[in-house]
């Protein structure tokens, strides 16, 4: 009876058009927080309120991931790429991104010749993106981009965007938004909406390879309070 039970039951796939947590093309965190200025309290070292997430490479082989940054309001305001080898995790801080500037450090092997930034480990792919010359490792975003990012993902006026507002402002310093990481072909500075960045069959900047998967994590050193959730993941159909 219970080798009938176990045929009857099969095996589990993944679905497309579903939300399942398998390895996927696209990763959605769909909310964040971080107190980037006063009334919230923050330190050189760390913010009351914090997000982090992780991006995990499911398979062997190298890939790039294109992470954007967007406000409450749907408006992107910062994108950056990083460089995962086989089975690599990389786990972001946004605090670190808002409240010094610090991007992650990731490198293929043509930037990163002699392994030290991004190490592969025994069962891993560790290649060249040519495309990534000039752009991995990342420099430290200057002082007046981060007062931007601040400015944009807390609803104020922001220079970049000729003193307009890209989100709603609630008056309480805390820096919110989205987050989307897509697979991609090569290093980019574009958009999701821009031309060329989505193209059939995974032949502009963003790929159909579904092999990322990553977590998240909410801090609240205020309320004593932490939580973790699976990010969305957003598998893609050549089809």
């Amino acid at each position: 009876m219970l080798l009938g039970l176990l045929a009857l039951v099969g095996q589990a796939h993944a679905v497309i058009c579903a939300i399942d947590e398998v390895p996927a093309a696209t990763l959605l965190l769909p909310y964040f927080e971080v107190c980037v200025q006063a009334p919230c309290a923050t330190t050189p070292n760390g913010s009351q309120q914090n997000t982090l997430f992780s991006v995990n490479n499911a398979s062997a082989t190298a890939v790039l991931a294109h992470v954007v940054v967007w406000s409450d309001l749907s408006v992107p305001v910062l994108d950056f790429n990083i460089y995962l080898t086989g089975y690599d995790v990389q786990t972001i801080n946004l605090f670190d991104i808002l409240g010094s500037g610090k991007l992650p450090q990731t490198a293929s092997a043509g930037q990163d010749p002699t392994d030290t930034i991004s190490p592969k480990g025994a069962f891993s792919q560790d290649i060249n993106f040519a495309s990534c010359s000039g752009l991995l490792p990342p420099p430290t975003l200057p002082s007046d981009f981060v007062a931007h990012l601040r400015a944009s993902l807390t609803g104020n006026p922001s220079a970049v965007f000729g003193g307009l507002c890209a989100g709603r402002n609630f008056s309480d310093g805390i820096a919110r938004g989205y987050i989307t990481v897509d697979t991609v072909n090569n290093c980019t500075l574009r958009f999701p909406g821009d031309p060329g960045y989505f193209l059939p069959g995974g032949t502009g900047d963003a790929t159909d390879q579904n092999v990322l998967w990553g977590d998240y994590f909410y801090l609240n050193s205020a309320a004593a309070f932490a939580d973790g959730n699976p990010l969305v993941h957003i598998q893609a159909s050549p089809t």
